[in-house]
């Protein structure tokens, strides 16, 4: 038999207190109210079981230690915080259950904050409230909770300064650092937060643990408010901006004002803030599903990534931007980078010999696969990234350099498309080359998004392995070798499309990739002002030939739906293209169930003129349908 003491809150209704009492099974052997109630009365073998508010619950685990009794709590209206850090059902009967199935209870971390017990969690910094969570079982109500905090997150927000002391035995750390605020908790259990990102944690294991939120972009906090709010992912990654430690004590306090903070669901103010695991371990019933196993190994996650120093100072000076503005360290790294790419190597210049080797001898042979590695092996996009970066800062030497090194390249590039051409008996314009030699405003918007994927890539070292990939998107040097071929041949037309293609791949990528460097914050606008109105006037001249050539590609495609399938009454229109728009000259094959002679034929082409109300050249493919 379970024996019990059931202590009960005298201000709940008198009815409802006698109709449960009667309920469990078994039943209590004893019941008191809580003004009744004496911890001293009882020793550490006995259960009590509490239905009180939070006040008064906190109250009891005040006075409570580990040779205090077990205490268990049932869900009262007033029970909020004590709830939820404890994981209480929100049914009697569910706590009732998980009350009597634990016959043994382990002392639980108690978080004290300046001498005042924190039950739940300790929130330090006012924007941080929107990643707190409400703590409503309702769902509706929870829902709306969430919504309107998700709303809360496009609002601004300013990372403040904090000067924090992690205390341990055996070390003392002094941090001084930006964030948007901090989680701080007894046991990881106790906030949602916690539970989401941070694994193997104790519940007994001594150690108070804090996360602390440093995002440098609105994007970044909206991104991880809309997964932990609504798709949330237990033990899942956490973000490089969310740095995590445990310790036996920590001192905090605000560098420029006092600190903001919300103790349990109360907020209040102070200058500075001190707290530790209480030395008292109440032995407490709760409803965690997986009882965590004591450790004394302290935890550190992107402790390092925290911004200090300059960084600090950076970081704090205003309101933070849609997308995270660059660092001294990115801006040392990157243009490091940008200088070397600008530079005309002996690397370079090789890699854009045998790039446009291997793209001319796959333009000849009609395959793609060919041509993409051709792309993969190209280094144009180095020196066309850098002089983004220089028309954006108004760096002659950068510009100037990019400058040659694409001109070089695109020397190199032609020379040798002309030599393969002209040692190859080869005269056919095979669809690999007649792609590229009519160029429109599709092949501008491939260029204005690799110019932004290539910026991107090239500003993020962790993801500069994608580099590969906006080379075969932008595919720079088919367009090269075209242009080269089209010289070989002596074909105008064919080297002034591919020559136009280049271009726009050209001023797409310099035009989209300055303007993601000015929105990533690697130059003030009043600097780059000039630096993209000179792009800005590249990309105009190049877009206007290509709305020319768009909207001839609209004409031809409706062309081609219009007379595609369509039965006239001498047959079956099928594998219509159209050859030239002016004068128009149209390719197609009529299925026909008869021989066609030379009246059919033009009949049939004033039957194609009616449908398309202009007079057009035709060169028809008969097809007999023969049936059984």
């Amino acid at each position: 038999m379970q024996e019990y003491i059931l202590v009960y809150d005298q201000g709940l209704d008198k009815d409802e207190v006698s109709s449960f009492v009667d309920k469990p099974d078994p039943a209590p052997t004893r019941t008191l109210t809580f003004s009744e109630f004496s911890l001293d009365d009882f020793g550490e073998k006995d259960r009590i079981l509490f239905w009180v508010s939070d006040e008064q619950a906190i109250q009891i685990i005040e006075q409570a230690d580990s040779s205090s009794p077990m205490l268990g709590f049932l869900p009262h209206p007033d029970l909020v915080q004590v709830r939820k850090a404890l994981s209480i059902a929100s049914s009697k009967s569910e706590a009732l259950k998980r009350f009597f199935e634990v016959q043994e209870v382990n002392p639980l971390d108690i978080l004290e904050v300046d001498s005042k017990t924190c039950i739940n969690s300790l929130v330090i910094g006012k924007s941080l409230n929107v990643l707190y969570d409400p703590g409503d079982y309702r769902f509706f109500a929870a829902f709306k909770s969430r919504f309107l905090r998700f709303l809360n997150l496009f609002r601004r927000v300013k990372l403040q300064n904090y000067r924090i002391t992690i205390k341990n035995k055996e070390e003392e750390k002094k941090l001084e650092i930006a964030a948007m605020g901090l989680l701080v908790v007894g046991h990881n259990e106790s906030n949602l937060v916690f539970k989401r990102l941070i694994k193997d944690s104790g519940l007994g294991d001594g150690y108070l643990h804090v996360i602390a939120f440093a995002p440098r972009s609105l994007f970044s906090i909206i991104g991880f408010g809309l997964q932990n709010l609504f798709f949330p992912i237990k033990g899942g990654s956490i973000p490089e901006f969310v740095s995590y430690w445990s310790a036996e004590a920590m001192d905090i306090e605000g560098m420029d004002s006092e600190l903001n903070y919300g103790l349990d669901g109360k907020e209040a103010n102070a200058s500075k803030l001190s707290m530790k695991i209480s030395e008292k371990k109440p032995k407490i019933y709760t409803g965690f599903e997986v009882t965590k196993e004591e450790t004394s190994k302290r935890k550190e996650l992107n402790l390092e990534k925290l911004p200090t120093g300059r960084l600090r100072e950076e970081l704090t000076r205003s309101f933070l931007p849609w997308v995270g503005h660059a660092t001294t360290d990115e801006f040392k790294d990157l243009f490091t980078l940008l200088k070397q790419n600008a530079q005309t190597s002996s690397n370079y210049l090789v890699l854009m010999a045998l790039s446009t080797l291997i793209a001319t001898f796959g333009l000849f042979a009609d395959s793609s696969p060919v041509v993409i590695g051709a792309m993969i092996l190209a280094p144009l996009m180095g020196p066309i990234i850098s002089l983004a970066m220089g028309a954006l800062r108004q760096d002659g030497i950068l510009v100037k350099s990019s400058l040659i090194t694409l001109f070089w390249g695109i020397l190199i590039g032609l020379l040798f498309a002309v030599f393969i051409t002209w040692v190859t008996p080869l005269k056919t314009m095979n669809s690999e080359i007649l792609s590229r030699i009519r160029p429109n405003l599709l092949d501008l918007g491939i260029a204005l998004v690799s110019g932004i994927a290539g910026a991107y890539a090239h500003a993020k070292e962790e993801i500069a392995k994608t580099l590969a990939g906006v080379a075969i998107s932008v595919a720079l040097v088919p367009p090269l070798a075209v242009a080269g071929i089209g010289l070989g041949w002596a074909e105008w037309n064919v080297f002034g499309g591919a020559a136009l293609l280049l271009a726009t791949n050209l001023a797409g990528i310099v035009m989209a990739a300055a303007s993601t460097f000015l929105v990533l914050g690697f130059s003030p606008f009043r600097i780059a002002k000039k630096g993209l109105l000179i792009s800005l006037a590249f990309f105009v001249l190049v877009t206007a030939p290509l709305v020319f050539s768009f909207r001839n590609m609209v004409l031809e495609n409706r062309l081609i739906q219009d007379l595609t399938g369509k039965r006239i009454p001498h047959g079956l229109l099928r594998e219509v293209k159209v050859i030239n728009l002016n004068p128009l000259r149209i390719s197609a094959t009529i299925l026909s169930e008869k021989e066609l002679n030379a009246i059919d034929y033009k009949e049939i082409k004033q039957e194609i003129e009616a449908e398309i109300g202009r007079p057009a050249d035709l060169e028809l493919t008969l097809g007999i349908r023969i049936r059984e």
